[in-house]
């Protein structure tokens, strides 16, 4: 029998599973406690599906039901959170979590030698369309080694971001050849998810998504946003470009959206046309940098010929 602290070859594997997932429930309850249902509820998960494999893998009994049953009171919460609809919690974590007693010092486990973590890793459940949009969600994904998981990463970044790759073979072969060249370009560090969103919003490749699906006040909304983060950086060209795109999607809204019947809804939109508008002509004035591209323009038209 295992004694704690006792990390043997056959142990090994499990322990560093459950491990793994004592570092996710730490974080889901970090992130439970400030009231962020939605991402508590993705580690929670997580936590979760890392135990629960741990238990396939367990030869002690004991360990095995304190796993299975843990694994299923996290489970519960999250089930919780994510009924919450993004609201804070009314019910502390401790009424459906307690503590994990385990026989084995998890601090000590480490992973196992002879196999690669990516199978470890693809066993756990984690995916490239489950993997927090964040840089530890990208780490997790890099680590499986499985590049059309990481293609479905990124593409879940891009859709956060209101874009998508372009519907054409060429772009996808841009698209594809920018995957393998992320997984040639070695360990990803701190930072690196912004940096590569910054990266994809340059691309030729990469549009905005203005598809009937989205909802053009909100891609309206998040491209000003994207221009005066840019403007405050001091990418003037970059700002002036995304104030254009930001003005040319809230004339569609002004246009064709159900919602400027309303008249406090048109004026407002009015007004962000005009003051948008003002900004990227100062910017322009200023540095000489080009207005909106012909591309968009000539999308946002299409949408809505005849």
């Amino acid at each position: 029998m295992s004694m704690p602290g006792d990390i043997s070859e056959t142990s090994g594997r499990w322990s560093w599973l459950a491990a793994e997932g004592a570092k996710a429930e730490e974080k889901a309850a970090e992130l439970d406690s400030q009231g962020q249902s939605a991402q508590a509820a993705l580690f929670h998960l997580r936590a979760a599906s890392k135990f629960k494999e741990a238990a396939e893998l367990c030869p002690e009994q004991s360990d095995r039901t304190a796993l299975e049953e843990h694994a299923a009171d996290i489970s519960a919460r999250a089930i919780y959170l994510e009924s919450l609809g993004g609201m804070p919690p009314s019910l502390p974590l401790e009424d459906h979590v307690g503590d994990l007693t385990l026989s084995l010092d998890l601090s000590a486990a480490e992973a196992p030698q002879g196999e690669e973590v990516s199978g470890l890793l693809a066993r756990s459940g984690v995916t490239g369309s489950s993997a927090e949009l964040s840089d530890e969600g990208f780490q997790i994904v890099s680590a499986l080694k499985n590049q059309d998981e990481m293609q479905t990463f990124l593409r879940r970044l891009l859709a956060a971001d209101w874009r998508q790759v372009r519907a054409d073979d060429a772009s996808e072969l841009e698209f594809v050849a920018f995957v393998q060249n992320l997984a040639n370009a070695g360990e990803p560090c701190s930072g690196l998810c912004a940096s590569i969103k910054e990266q994809l919003r340059k691309f030729s490749w990469v549009e905005l998504n203005l598809g009937p699906e989205q909802d053009r006040l909100q891609v309206a909304v998040a491209m000003e946003k994207e221009a005066r983060d840019l403007e405050a950086a001091g990418k003037a060209a970059q700002a002036i470009e995304t104030l254009r795109q930001s003005v040319a999607v809230f004339e569609l809204v002004y246009k064709f959206d159900p919602r400027s019947k309303n008249p406090k809804i048109k004026d407002m939109v009015g007004s962000r046309i005009e003051e948008l508008g003002k900004l990227a002509d100062r910017l322009e004035s200023e540095t000489g940098g080009a207005g909106l591209g012909d591309d968009l323009e000539a999308r946002l038209r299409k949408l809505h010929e005849g």
